[in-house]
């Protein structure tokens, strides 16, 4: 069974190595059994030493003639060592097939890639953000201190009675003096970075902790890849078995990578959606809270700041869950929630603790906050909609196709396979291996009828950073908006943007078919040439027997007995 990407390589020799040398001119050309691994990063020690040689080369004056290598002489493909068809071999093949379709089943190549590039990118984010917190903290720290130096200025003191600087002080801090406001403005943008790092910093924990998980299941996958055309090289002295094996692995491979791609994009979808799900109920709580706040008598401080911090700790989680959910989903423009709404709320919550000590600041907050708790509710409508009419009938239509090409090849290689056993040990063996060929079948789609689709479903583990607290009776969610209508739900994106372009994996595979037949029309062509000229050989061998017995024919009737 071919990996991923095979499809996008033409046949080539076995085993999986560096490009050599071609073979000489004269040779036939024959189609190599090919499975390579998955696109992998490019080899860097390679380029690097190709660059030192350029350095090397760039020296002043010519080197010395010693010190050039001879160029390697042309190196043959290997062929593979020729193994006895025994049961035990078959059987092996057969559990090798089982144990690569369980792991293809969870799309392992594909998963620990996304999950290694967004390991990096959070681990990109959570340096960033460490700096800033620094530099948040001496902001802050500052602030405190322009307020410290305030309430101890020998200046003012001298300025004024104790009794009036105490009345101004009141004062300053009833309506928000400017240098305890900014002190609380600094602190609050202090405390959102802090909840923002804590929540990245877990999500790099988790995806580290995935990426290796991954990277040992990937490692696994490449060495039954391996252990399989390593086994069926043997069998076929390193040649496909027919030109029926070539093409549907060809086949299957294509259709794995769009099966792939599209499992993929609905797992980024999927966990996007469920982020924006959580997000928008934390919209509702923080909401709530908002306007809980203006409940409170002005002079019950403590009560006021700690309902206004739940709300900030709970809007700062949906707005960090929604970025997030267009970090998965980065190849796409959001009709809803953009980057745009988002930083508008997040300079709303930086001003939390201002805006609630003015009526009309609070109402202005609200009505922004209640847009986009509106916006996050049609975020959801919009990702549940392309999920359900694209992303998962797509699915389940290549993962359709994809087992179906599946069986057909198996069949193909087992009743090539059985031919070469029924040859060697029997029809008695060839039968007990289809039987125990058919049993694996039948496990392998009672195990993969619904868990593969069940796996991609499972999200990351969301942001939790608000301190939730327990609302007052009544108060725990907002009304749930009015959804829209199919007519006013904005468009589903393109195809291309949902999945890639997956019209190039056709034209790349329309393309290596294209060179396998040539190839093999090279070789009927000179397998044609040298049968020719072999019989005409033969019948130049013939022609001067013909000639000679005719001559001695003619001799013999020419003598008298």
């Amino acid at each position: 069974m071919g990996c991923a990407s095979s499809a996008q390589q033409g046949p080539s020799a076995y085993p999986k190595q560096p490009p050599k040398a071609p073979p000489p001119q004269q040779q036939q050309v024959q189609p190599q059994r090919a499975n390579p691994p998955p696109p992998q990063p490019q080899a860097q020690p390679q380029v690097h030493v190709h660059q030192q040689s350029m350095q090397m080369s760039t020296s002043t004056g010519p080197p010395p003639v010693q010190q050039q290598p001879p160029p390697p002489p042309p190196q043959q493909t290997a062929t593979p060592e020729h193994a006895d068809i025994t049961e035990e071999l078959v059987n092996s093949l057969l559990e090798l097939d089982s144990q690569i379709a369980m792991l293809e089943s969870r799309n392992v190549f594909k998963q620990y890639q996304m999950k290694k590039e967004q390991s990096q990118k959070v681990d990109g984010q959570v340096k960033s953000m460490t700096v800033m917190h620094q530099q948040l903290d001496a902001q802050t720290k500052k602030e405190y201190e322009d307020v410290v130096n305030l309430q101890h200025n020998t200046s003012v003191r001298q300025m004024w009675s104790q009794q009036q600087f105490d009345a101004q002080m009141s004062k300053e801090q009833q309506f928000g003096g400017q240098e305890q406001q900014e002190y609380m403005d600094a602190l609050n943008k202090q405390e959102i970075h802090q909840k923002q790092l804590a929540a990245l910093s877990q999500q790099f924990t988790l995806l580290t902790n995935e990426v290796t998980a991954l990277k040992t299941d990937k490692t696994s996958l490449q060495g039954l890849y391996e252990k399989q055309d390593a086994t069926l090289a043997s069998i076929f002295d390193g040649k496909y078995g027919s030109d029926a094996e070539y093409r549907l692995e060809s086949e299957l491979d294509m259709l794995l990578e769009r099966k792939q791609r599209v499992a993929v994009a609905r797992y980024k979808w999927n966990n996007s959606h469920t982020l924006a799900k959580h997000a928008c109920g934390q919209l509702s709580f923080g909401i709530r809270r908002w306007a809980d706040v203006l409940q409170i008598p002005a002079q019950n401080t403590q009560i006021r700041y700690q309902f206004a911090a739940e709300a900030r700790n709970n809007l700062v989680a949906a707005a960090q869950n929604i970025k997030t959910s267009q970090q998965y989903l980065n190849t796409i423009k959001f009709p809803y929630c953009t980057p745009d709404e988002i930083e508008t709320l997040n300079k709303a919550i930086a001003n939390i603790f201002s805006d609630m000590m003015h009526p009309d600041r609070h109402k202005h907050a609200m009505e922004c906050y209640v847009t986009v708790y509106k916006r996050s509710a049609a975020l959801i409508q919009w990702f549940e909609h392309v999920i359900n009419k694209t992303i998962n009938k797509d699915l389940e239509k290549t993962a359709k196709n994809c087992a179906s090409k599946q069986k057909e090849l198996k069949m193909e290689r087992m009743k090539l396979v059985q031919e070469k056993v029924k040859e060697k040990l029997g029809a008695d063996v060839a039968s007990r291996l289809q039987a125990r060929s058919q049993a694996n079948d039948a496990e392998l789609i009672e195990d993969k009828d619904e868990p593969e689709l069940a796996m991609l479903v499972d999200a990351d583990s969301v942001s939790q950073a608000g301190d939730v607290g327990v609302a007052p009776e009544g108060s725990t969610e907002m009304n749930a908006p009015t959804p829209l209508g199919l007519e006013d739900l904005a468009p589903t994106p393109a195809m291309d943007d949902i999945f890639g372009n997956i019209e190039e994996l056709k034209k790349q595979h329309d393309e290596q078919v294209k060179e396998y037949e040539r190839q093999q029309e090279v070789n009927k062509t000179r397998a044609d040439q040298d049968l020719q000229s072999k019989l005409a050989a033969r019948r130049s061998r013939r022609q001067r027997q013909e000639a000679q017995e005719a001559e001695i024919a003619a001799m013999q009737g020419s003598t008298p007995y």
